[in-house]
């Protein structure tokens, strides 16, 4: 049975004890980028959600508006006078609570709402899934569940350190970590990677 056929959460669920791959307090969800759909293991931002509640604040989606919360500090205060014809523009379509707007001054509130530690592909063929999980590079680390025959193995094995994607194994009920997922280093903080994680918490709201 290929794997796309099975129930990828369960999978990994019941591959992973705590602890196992990602840290013990994530949680894990089936949630969709770049046209498929993947297993996260994230944690939320407790105190950014609760305030996006008390706020009524409806989610970040337009990239000029995340590239103006990147360009303003959190939390001080900004002279309004100092923005850019452009930032001014993406402030008016900002959501309420995404800024606090006082006396000629900005002040930023918003902040990531998620933590993604590991993005799971799975993949009818460890080449398709590899190929899959490539696009989560700049943002998570990543891991492909590969159902049934491992073909090519030594090739996969060589690939999957090459670009540190973890490479797990799935035969019937047990799941074989072949390739161990390389720690995600964050090179710098992109509209893209915020995007990104605004994409996967309006799905877990």
């Amino acid at each position: 049975m290929a794997i796309a056929a099975r129930e990828p959460l369960g999978v990994v669920a019941g591959a992973l004890a705590p602890g196992d791959l990602v840290p013990r307090e994530a949680s894990l969800a089936v949630v969709e980028a770049f046209g498929a759909k993947v297993v996260a293991a994230y944690r939320f931002d407790v105190g950014e959600r609760e305030r996006r509640a008390a706020a009524g604040m409806a989610p970040l989606t337009r990239p000029d508006a995340l590239n103006l919360l990147m360009a303003l500090p959190l939390g001080e205060p900004v002279p309004a006078g100092s923005l850019s014809d452009r930032e001014r523009r993406a402030l008016r379509c900002l959501p309420k609570g995404a800024v606090i707007r006082r006396d000629g001054l900005i002040t930023r509130q918003a902040t990531q709402p998620v933590h993604v530690d590991m993005v799971f592909v799975p993949g009818r063929s460890w080449e398709s899934a590899m190929e899959h999980a490539e696009q989560f590079t700049p943002f998570t680390a990543r891991s492909i569940l590969v159902d049934g025959v491992l073909r090519r193995k030594d090739e996969a094995v060589m690939r999957a350190d090459f670009y540190g994607i973890g490479l797990l194994h799935v035969q019937e009920a047990a799941v074989e970590v072949v390739v161990p997922p390389s720690p995600f280093v964050s090179r710098r903080h992109t509209v893209a990677g915020w995007k990104f994680l605004e994409d996967v918490h309006r799905q877990l709201a």
